[in-house]
């Protein structure tokens, strides 16, 4: 999590609460759900998105790498201006989180999102191979493979 300064007083008041939801989440302290268990947590209602699916099961049949139609209404909904060139920065990114379980669902809705984006494609290279050999061991391929941590993996 990147440390910011707030614009003002009530700024710096909504980001000190999820500050400490974020950390009570992360330590384990947040508060378990009163019908469904310890194991479920309530999410504060401005973190949630409403699917209108009643029932998950009957949203869709989806192959494999296929996204859900939930997910699908998510993105939509998070990233509705993603091709409007007045707003689109790194700002308009930084502001909008989708949280997921693992890298993996992460990567399909990187992949989803970019495929939106009606910008001409770039393609930039990587490289495998680590100049010093005394620490070569140190950066194995599998683990450089293993690593997302940016939109597309490498």
């Amino acid at each position: 999590m990147r440390v910011r300064t707030a614009e003002n007083s009530s700024t710096a008041e909504e980001m000190r609460e999820f500050s400490d939801f974020l950390l009570q989440v992360g330590e384990g302290r947040h508060e378990g759900h009163l019908v469904l268990g310890k194991k479920y947590m309530k999410l504060p209602g401005d973190m949630v998105i409403r699917n209108p699916v009643e029932n998950p099961d009957d949203d869709e049949e989806i192959g494999h790498g296929a996204i859900p139609k939930g997910m699908t209404r998510l993105i939509d909904h998070m990233y509705v201006n993603v091709n409007n060139q007045e707003i689109r920065s790194d700002e308009y990114f930084a502001n909008r989180t989708i949280l997921t379980t693992t890298n993996a669902v992460v990567h399909k809705i990187n992949v989803a999102v970019v495929d939106r984006l009606q910008n001409k494609a770039r393609e930039y290279l990587s490289t495998d191979v680590v100049e010093d050999d005394v620490n070569g061991a140190f950066f194995e391929p599998e683990v450089l493979h293993a690593v997302c941590s940016g939109p597309r993996v490498h």
